[in-house]
């Protein structure tokens, strides 16, 4: 198993950052997926919201997922601040997804593939809480120094199995 490389929740504004939109803009993302409004979304890895939020909007439920109370004592501000109800934050362990089986019709997981100890694991969680005909969106850093993000080559996946991120059939 390898080492897992959570974010650190004391730089959580790099997170929140107006920059984050030039290389990762939700808008775009979220037009990608083609959400319908009776989706049941479950944001794993949620972190502070910042995808959480705005797929709340579209859909009729979203659960932010993250293994770090920190972070989701920042979203749960934010769902306070911004009145929001469709919004239900869930404490995780380590490579599981707290919800029943068959309970989301999309998985949204940005950035935190490369966080995950078990990957192998985490897919067939994946698997687990989609609904029969659900989708899983993976959005990571690409395989390359940028200067920010995992570790570089430590943090990603070997070649073999980057079709997990592609196509979870």
């Amino acid at each position: 198993m390898k080492e897992s490389h959570v974010f650190d929740p004391k730089h959580i504004d790099v997170l929140e950052s107006e920059d984050r939109k030039t290389w990762q803009n939700p808008e775009e993302i979220m037009e990608m997926l083609e959400l319908k409004p009776y989706y049941i979304v479950a944001d794993v890895g949620c972190g502070s919201g910042y995808f959480t939020v705005p797929i709340s909007r579209k859909v009729t439920m979203v659960y932010g997922v993250d293994v770090q109370k920190e972070m989701l004592e920042f979203l749960e501000q934010k769902i306070q601040r911004q009145k929001i109800l469709n919004i239900e934050t869930l404490l995780s362990e380590e490579d599981e997804i707290p919800l029943q089986n068959e309970s989301a019709d999309l998985l949204l997981s940005v950035n935190t593939l490369h966080e995950f100890r078990d990957k192998e694991k985490m897919i067939s969680e994946i698997r687990r809480v989609l609904k029969p005909k659900g989708q899983a969106a993976i959005v990571d850093f690409k395989k390359e120094d940028a200067g920010f993000g995992p570790p570089y080559p430590s943090g990603f996946l070997k070649s073999k199995r980057d079709t997990y991120s592609r196509n979870m059939g």
